[in-house]
């Protein structure tokens, strides 16, 4: 499993779940929103207005799911590890 992180620099959230993946040793991939994408793709990825960030996808096995920020991924997480 690969965690997809979409942000921006100076977010906290977007931090915190960088950091949240270091601690658990889970493997993310990390995307600028503004340089490496831009807001409108990012807006056609995940189906819907972005209004905070980051949004984050999980990849299992090459199938992207779209979980949403921050605590929706820690939520996602314990119920994997439950």
């Amino acid at each position: 499993m690969k965690i997809i992180i979409y942000g921006k620099d100076n977010c906290i959230n977007c931090d915190k779940t960088k950091l949240l993946c270091q601690m658990q040793s889970l493997d993310y991939q990390y995307h600028t929103v503004g340089s490496d994408i831009s807001i409108e793709q990012l807006w056609n990825k995940v189906g819907q207005t972005v209004r905070s960030l980051p949004q984050i996808f999980l990849d299992r096995n090459g199938s992207a799911e779209y979980v949403g920020g921050y605590d929706d991924l820690r939520l996602a997480l314990s119920g994997a590890r439950a």
